[in-house]
């Protein structure tokens, strides 16, 4: 049967920059770059392999026993708009886990955007992330107030919560252009009608993520050019597909015969 092959279209604009400001972000590399924190009586999360929203690792806390969070800290200019994004599972009482990241001057000081933490989506707007069971994507934008000179990425897990974070971005927002995405967008390519492999023609190894029509994560690899996905376990049916470098990402529907 001949294979057919589209073009990936743009999912959304990316609006990372091209260089994310993490060091470590998939957690390839165990705890590196990270610390637990920024509180000194907080933990830092269980490094485990397998069942990775990206790459083969990512990081935990199982059940904790008390308020305990981990952080990076990065260098930002005052003025300019940050993005975080990262993608996460969280179960419990649904009061398991936040992003709780603050931008700090030069002595350390807190510099707050607004003036209420309900107001500030880097805080979870005071409240926690959605439970989930199945990796989830979260995104925030702040700018930088007067006088900040970093930013803490920080996420928290609390007392009995379960939580799991990976592939984690932080960086200028709105810098990468439309005709970057486009560029990844166009080099990639699918067969759009499977049965049993999912073929693709990738620019440089990606994350290739696939997705019941309900958001449901099915399936999730790093694949080189050319390489493929055992399907066949698959009901047939609709799913969407994505693939990301990184800094862009795109997505395409497929059949499953």
């Amino acid at each position: 049967m001949k294979k057919i092959f589209t073009t990936l279209t743009v999912l959304a604009v990316v609006s990372l920059s091209a260089q994310n400001l993490l060091t470590n972000p998939s957690f390839e590399n165990d705890l590196e770059g990270w610390a637990a924190g920024p509180n000194s009586s907080y933990t830092a999360p269980e490094v485990v392999t397998g069942d990775s929203q990206d790459g083969d690792k990512h990081v935990a806390y199982v059940s904790a026993t008390a308020t305990t969070g981990f952080y990076q800290a990065v260098d930002v200019t005052e003025g300019e708009t940050y993005e975080i994004n990262f993608w996460y599972k969280a179960s419990g009482d649904d009061t398991d886990a936040r992003l709780w990241s603050i931008f700090r001057d030069a002595d350390g000081n807190a510099v707050y955007t607004t003036g209420a933490t309900e107001e500030d989506p880097f805080r979870t707007n005071n409240g926690y992330l959605e439970p989930a069971t199945e990796w989830t994507y979260h995104t925030a934008q702040m700018p930088a107030g007067p006088s900040a000179v970093s930013l803490e990425v920080a996420f928290r897990a609390y007392n009995g919560g379960n939580a799991s974070f990976d592939n984690v971005q932080a960086g200028v927002a709105g810098t990468m252009s439309v005709s970057d995405i486009n560029n990844f967008a166009d080099a990639v390519k699918m067969n759009t009608v499977v049965t049993n492999r999912l073929t693709l023609q990738l620019p440089e190894r990606s994350t290739v993520n696939i997705y019941t029509v309900e958001g449901r994560l099915v399936s999730s690899h790093r694949v080189d050019s050319n390489g493929s996905i055992d399907t066949s376990s698959l009901a047939k049916g609709v799913y969407v597909v994505t693939v990301s470098n990184g800094k862009a990402k795109t997505s395409q529907k497929i059949v499953k015969k």
